[in-house]
């Protein structure tokens, strides 16, 4: 028992040492001056406060509405219930990966590339391509594989 009651004194008075002094709870509004009386204080942060809520208040009016924040990108128009909104947003992401996983598998080669179309710039594939092309008994005029 006499460890205990030691050890919450000892706790107590870390929390003593550890809390915030006079002037610092005056300048954060937490507690008032000690030169003005409590009243004049109270009615400052009753004033600082209606002022806030106005401030809100004239914020929330001029807030755009849901139409244009969809239109600007910053909602996403959908039909689900709120609980369902981000399991869809998961859904659209994944099918999205997919799309372009095939897309990227399905796409032709460096090689392909360059028998199909013009390579209006020198670089090593097209270098390496009319290397390939001259090896195999092909011709490049302008750029175009030709037979």
């Amino acid at each position: 028992m006499v460890q205990r009651e030691m050890t919450i004194l000892s706790v107590l008075q870390l929390k003593l040492q550890q809390r915030r002094t006079r002037e610092e709870l005056v300048s954060q509004g937490i507690m008032p001056p000690l030169k003005s009386p409590a009243a004049f204080h109270e009615q400052r942060r009753s004033l600082e406060r209606a002022r806030t809520e106005d401030y809100l208040k004239r914020k929330i009016r001029s807030r755009p509405e849901r139409s244009e924040l969809v239109r600007m990108h910053i909602l996403e128009e959908t039909s689900a219930e709120p609980s369902l909104q981000a399991k869809q947003l998961r859904l659209k992401r994944a099918r999205l990966a997919d799309d372009l996983n095939d897309k990227i598998s399905h796409r032709p080669g460096p090689s392909s590339w360059c028998t199909r179309t013009s390579c209006p710039w020198p670089s090593p594939w097209t270098t390496n391509c009319w290397t390939l092309q001259r090896a195999r008994g092909r011709e490049f005029v302008s750029g175009r594989g030709q037979q």
